[in-house]
This record gives C-alpha cells, sequence and structure tokens, in this order.
C-alpha cells in the first residue's frame, strides 16, 4: 500500500493531532490541524474509508481520499440499470455491477479474475471488444446480443494513464431490447404505411395527424379481412383513393377493384349496370344480354361511391348481394352467386336517411360493421404541409417546373379551412403551378378569398395558428431560421431602403445587404 496518497493523522493517547500531512488538510476542510482534537472531524472521517493503527501510545490515521463517498457511490453503480464492467489492461474483469447478471444469465464470481473473452467464446454473447479497445486505445460502440435474448449497446472505453497506456476498460452496456423491437415496430408499420403513396407518385405522403396515424391503423386491420367496409367522409376527403388502397392490402388485391358512382347514372339505369340483364328481359336489350359490374367483380372488390343516393328497390337487391353474396340479373330467373368484397362511401349522413325512410337500416347495418370516419383536411392541420410538398412535387414533374412555395405561403394554407379538402388543395396547387409566372408561390399568388378567409392580408405570421406552433409541428430549424432571417430583412428594407442604410442597421456590409435585399425583397420569397 501506498500511503503517499492516502490522507494522514498522527493523534497523541488523548486524542489531539501532533502531525498530518496536506490530503488531510483537504479532505477534512482545515487549514491546520496541528493540535486540534481529532473529535472535531469524526463525522467528516465517516466519508472515507479509514484505518486507524497503533503507534505506541499514539495512533495513526490513513484516510483513503481516492475512495471517498465509496459506499454511497457503490450503491449507485451497483443498482444502476445500466452494466458497469472494467477489466484491467489484459481483459481481466475485475468489476461489474448486478446488471451484468441480468444481461448475460451469469453470476459476479464466474467471471470476475477471468478473461471477459471467454462468455463470447462460450455462447454467452455474440461480441466482446475489449482487446482491440486495449489494442486500439480508442472507444468503440457496438451492439450485442446476448443468450438471454437481449440487445445491448455497450461502449467500451479505455482510461489511460499519463503516458497514454491503458490502465482499465470500463464498459457501459445499455440494454436496449425494447427500443430495438420499437424500431422494428416502426419500420414494419412505415412498409405497410407505403401503400398511401399512389402509384407513380414520387413523393410519399406522410402523415403526422394522430387522427389520420389512427385512422390508418384502422385501415391496415381492416384491409386483411374479408369484412365490407363503410368509408364516411365529406367530399373531397380521400374515399376513393382509401378504398383503392383497402383492396391492394387484400388478399383480393391480384383481383378486379370495379368502382361505380351512383349519382352518374341514370336511375333507370342503374339496376341494369350493376347487376346485368338477360336477353330479351326488356325493349331495346341486346340480344345477347349484358354482365353488370357485380359480376365483373367476381373474386375482387366492389366499389360503391355516394350509397346514399342509391334508390330504395335498388338498395333490396343489394342487400341480398351484402347478405347471400348472390343476386338476380333484370329478366333471370336463376341467382347468380358471386364472392365479393363491398366497399362502399357517402358524404351523407345514413342515420338520418334510415330516419327519414330513403335508406334501409338493415343494409346500413350490414355495411356499418367496417366502419371508418375520414376527417376532415381542417381537422388534421398537422397533414396540410405534408400534402402541399406532395402535390408540389407531383405537378412540378406533370408540367415539368421546379416551382417551390414560400414558408409564408405554406403556413397561411395551413390556417385555411379547406372546405373542399384534399381535392381543394390539389386543385389549388395545379392551378397555382400552370399560373405561376415566377419559381416561387408567395402569399401574392394565392387566390384573394384564401387569404381573406383566413384575415391574413396584413403580417402572415398572425394567422390563427401561431407561427411558434407551426414551426414546431412543421418546420426544421433551417426553415424556421430562414423565414425569421427573411422577416426581418423585410422589415428593416421598409424603414431602411436602400442597401447602404439597411447596412448600418444589420451591421453587415454593404454587399451582404445587397445579397439580402435580393433574395428576400425583390422577390418576396
Amino acid at each position: 500500500m501506498d500511503i503517499s496518497t492516502y490522507g494522514l493523522l498522527i493523534t497523541s493517547q488523548d486524542g489531539i493531532i501532533l502531525e498530518h500531512n496536506h490530503y488531510a488538510t483537504e479532505l477534512l476542510n482545515a487549514k491546520d490541524l496541528k493540535n486540534v482534537s481529532i473529535n472535531k472531524f469524526r463525522k467528516a472521517l465517516e466519508n472515507y474509508p479509514t484505518q486507524v493503527i497503533p503507534l505506541g501510545t499514539n495512533k495513526v490515521y490513513l484516510i483513503n481520499h481516492k475512495n471517498g463517498h465509496h459506499h454511497f457511490l457503490d450503491d449507485i453503480i451497483k443498482n444502476s440499470n445500466d452494466e458497469i464492467f472494467v477489466t484491467d489492461n489484459h481483459g481481466i474483469a475485475i468489476y461489474c455491477n448486478d446488471a451484468f447478471e441480468k444481461n448475460y444469465g451469469l453470476s459476479k464470481d464466474f467471471i470476475i479474475g477471468k478473461d471477459i473473452q471467454c462468455i463470447e467464446e462460450q455462447g454467452y454473447v455474440n461480441k466482446i471488444m475489449v482487446h482491440q479497445v486495449i489494442k486500439q486505445k480508442k472507444t468503440i460502440t457496438f451492439e450485442q446480443h446476448t443468450i438471454k435474448g437481449k440487445t445491448i449497446l455497450n461502449t467500451s472505453k479505455p482510461l489511460l494513464d499519463d503516458n497514454g497506456n491503458v490502465l482499465y476498460v470500463i464498459e457501459n452496456c445499455r440494454d436496449i431490447t425494447e427500443n430495438t423491437k420499437l424500431k422494428e415496430k416502426i419500420g414494419n408499420l412505415n412498409k405497410e404505411l407505403k401503400f398511401m403513396n399512389p402509384p407513380g407518385f414520387k413523393r410519399q405522403v406522410r402523415v403526422r395527424s394522430p387522427k389520420m396515424l389512427s385512422l390508418y391503423a384502422t385501415i391496415l386491420n381492416l384491409s386483411k379481412k374479408n369484412v365490407n367496409i363503410l368509408l364516411l367522409g365529406d367530399s373531397g376527403t380521400g374515399k376513393t383513393f382509401l378504398a383503392s388502397q383497402i383492396h391492394k392490402q387484400s388478399e383480393r388485391a391480384n383481383q378486379a377493384f370495379i368502382k361505380i358512382n351512383c349519382t352518374t347514372i341514370p336511375e333507370s339505369l342503374i339496376e341494369s349496370e350493376l347487376f346485368g340483364y338477360k336477353k330479351g328481359a326488356f325493349t331495346g336489350a341486346s340480344s345477347s344480354g349484358k354482365e353488370g359490374i357485380v359480376q365483373q367483380a367476381d373474386g375482387g372488390t366492389l366499389f360503391l361511391d355516394e350509397i346514399g343516393e342509391l334508390p330504395i328497390h335498388i338498395q333490396s337487391k343489394l342487400l341480398e348481394l351484402v347478405e347471400n353474396k348472390t343476386f338476380l340479373p333484370i329478366g333471370g330467373i336463376k341467382p347468380i352467386s358471386v364472392d365479393i368484397r363491398i366497399i362502399a362511401a357517402t358524404n351523407r349522413d345514413l342515420p338520418k336517411l334510415v330516419k327519414e325512410g330513403s335508406f334501409r337500416e338493415d343494409l346500413y347495418f350490414r355495411l356499418a360493421l367496417g366502419t371508418i370516419k375520414i376527417p376532415n383536411l381542417s381537422e388534421r392541420k398537422e397533414d396540410i404541409p405534408e400534402f402541399i410538398d406532395f402535390y408540389l412535387d407531383f405537378f412540378n414533374d406533370k408540367y415539368n417546373t421546379r416551382i417551390k412555395i414560400s414558408t409564408e405561403a405554406k403556413i397561411l394554407l395551413n390556417n385555411y379551412s379547406w372546405p373542399g379538402n384534399i381535392r381543394e388543395l390539389e386543385n389549388l396547387i395545379e392551378f397555382l403551378i400552370i399560373n405561376s409566372s415566377s419559381d416561387i408561390i408567395t402569399v401574392e399568388s394565392l387566390p384573394l378569398n384564401i387569404v381573406n378567409k383566413v384575415n391574413a392580408t396584413g403580417d402572415i405570421l398572425k394567422t390563427t395558428q401561431s407561427y411558434s406552433q407551426y414551426c414546431k409541428d412543421t418546420l426544421g430549424l433551417n426553415e424556421e431560421v430562414e423565414l425569421f432571417k427573411g422577416q426581418l430583412v423585410r422589415e428593416a428594407y421598409k424603414d431602411h431602403p436602400s442597401s447602404y442604410k439597411l447596412s448600418h442597421f444589420l451591421k453587415v456590409s454593404q454587399s451582404t445587404a445587397n445579397r439580402l435585399i435580393n433574395k428576400y425583397c425583390n422577390n418576396n420569397a
């Protein structure tokens, strides 16, 4: 034991300090200990492992200052959820806390005094990097997989002496099993959510709103089940698109997806369009008869858009199809069996129509087993910036343009109520791309009715949704800084309308002021 590193006290028989070294004065926080009673420092000494050695009638106190608060620190390390593992410079284990046992299913007694490499050799873990750390004298972070089924993030760090030689290797190991499982789950979900990207679209639509994330989860669940689905939502919310994606995620994906809009076919023709007719069924009928779209959808999916407009007498035949998977063509005498899935959609209040007697209650209940309510775009503002970028990419590709949108215009559109929902947004972006005379869409480019509705004729940042919240939800740091910078320059330029004046006000060079004016003021970006 090298006592030169210890605090040293020598006391007389009656406890008066006769001699001491400088470590002792530091540890006991006293300028001079000589001729002071040791009893004055009893509490302070309790913080350090101290040996008392008789020396004749005197006593020698050796205070291990390097292990101060030893028990306190040991308790912290021992109870840490992270594994702390220490080896010497030969890879021999000299310390580990309780987390080691949880991670590897081994006792501490098993490993202490052994080369840590043995737990890899014996199959308790797939990888140990201690000897590489000793050799390279640098920290290595890597993933381990243990026999207990845990995924461990291991950071092995060398502790060097003053000459750069390795004294110890300290491993800090964190159990990231649950994090890894969560990442895998998110990755799988992202793969499944890719179906929301229409074929041929370069950019994927990513939703952020809790409502749509929940709705997508419901869609993914119902898509795999062979049940009829009822899509409820206002015009333009994407019912047709979602219906096609439900079909693509189902076991019927390789079969027909047949759509019919119940409002576009005259009432006199809708029965024959749906169910077909036999030869000579009515005057003017084809001599060979006609196959209806129900039969064309056999094996696949039939999408009935605007089902709330379906005549009541047709609803009776549809109920037979829903319940028994059979139908009777006009003029037919033998029912035809089909294997189809029905997805129906409407923007009408079906329960209200049921009460009014214009929609069959039994049909409603049959269809409503798998109901999906699609929120309006105004109810999921977090998704608006994604749709803006999505359609910008799409229509830039379509019209071979490279038009962008200013952040201020984006904020304004984010605060618009969008009564026409996604369809209105899509049409607006296409209109702006076609009619833009600049390479950037600004607030001034937007239709006045939209600007007026969000009350944004003045400072765009004073819209109903706070600017700070918008930045938090939709912008990255660079975009946020860029927007503030542009606002600052434009406001300053109003009061200092020359590069010379602006440069003095902003405390930048005149050439920099010129660049700022060209970038932020001349094109209103």
